[in-house]
């Protein structure tokens, strides 16, 4: 018997933040503007607790540190990948963040390429991937003159979509949006554009004007999604959504019975539909794990769509 290691999730409270945390997964949120769910997670800022087994109570940055052996002996300084579920109440800031080589010299960080699924959405929303500047120049020109309705590319999204955003990328979640994100284990985030929102004290919210324009990719180019591939697995389908050199994401929708296999250094795994038993315990939608590289598979049971993200 490998590990599986159940983890607690960390709820973060924003400004955009809204109730569908609890209202679609049951989480004990902790106030009706919580933004985020992190988990799996080993980043300081959301460092999940393990919530049974050999390791109880320990973190998983910790169990991370002193057993890389259940990591495929990896040599990563910290914990690469980062899972969230985003609520979004209220548009996010329009965002950039910076790549590894960047974040590193000024930040003291990884870098963060992520990705997203959309869980749910309300009709008519929209999201904001990319920009319509053709040089630095440009873009410069029109983060000085607030003119973002020119610059930024703008459109509706749907349940089911899939985005994937490499470091550099200018882009924001708008309001209705419930989102799956994968992304490299990073909390660094600069924002161009806040749409003026004022805090309770009348103040606006910090922006990275300087660092968003060293970051942002010029021109945009959307990512390529053409080579996703779909196959039939023992009861269902798996598709994998994205194979990048930070991350890679499959989706299972499950009908019954599947034995997954593990051949990575680990497996985060988030049930985002359905129930069921996964090695025989039982599971429900909003249940996350980290399958190390000592369990070589994975028995899952029922009707559910689960996330499988890995290196």
């Amino acid at each position: 018997m490998g590990h599986i290691l159940w983890v607690e999730p960390v709820f973060k409270e924003m400004i955009w933040g809204g109730n569908q945390l609890k209202e679609k997964y049951g989480y004990a949120i902790p106030s009706d503007q919580t933004g985020e769910c992190w988990a799996p997670s080993a980043h300081p800022n959301g460092d999940n607790k393990i919530i049974e087994g050999e390791f109880k109570g320990q973190t998983l940055s910790k169990v991370f540190d002193k057993h890389r052996e259940l990591f495929g002996n990896i040599k990563d300084k910290q914990f690469p990948l980062l899972v969230k579920i985003i609520d979004a109440c209220n548009d996010l800031s329009v965002q950039v963040h910076p790549n590894d080589e960047y974040a590193a010299l000024h930040e003291n960080s990884l870098g963060k390429t992520e990705c997203w699924y959309v869980l749910d959405c309300k009709e008519d929303t929209k999201m904001v991937m990319g920009h319509h500047a053709k040089t630095k120049e440009e873009l410069v020109k029109a983060i000085e003159n607030d003119d973002y309705d020119h610059l930024l590319n703008k459109f509706d999204i749907k349940k089911g979509d899939f985005f994937y955003i490499p470091s550099g990328t200018i882009h924001a979640i708008c309001k209705g949006s419930l989102i799956y994100e994968a992304q490299q284990s990073s909390d660094i985030t600069y924002r161009v554009y806040d749409y003026h929102r004022k805090d309770k004290d009348g103040n606006e919210r910090q922006l990275h004007v300087k660092q968003s324009i060293d970051v942002t990719t010029v021109p945009y180019k959307p990512y390529d999604l053409a080579k996703q591939v779909e196959e039939t697995i023992e009861n269902g389908t798996r598709k994998e959504l994205v194979s990048s050199n930070y991350l890679t994401l499959n989706k299972y929708d499950m009908t019954g019975y599947n034995k997954v296999i593990n051949d990575k250094p680990f497996q985060l795994v988030s049930i985002i539909e359905g129930q069921g038993t996964v090695e025989g315990k039982e599971v429900r939608k909003g249940d996350h794990f980290v399958v190390c590289s000592d369990q070589k598979e994975v028995d899952f049971d029922g009707t559910m769509t689960v996330m499988i993200c890995t290196l």
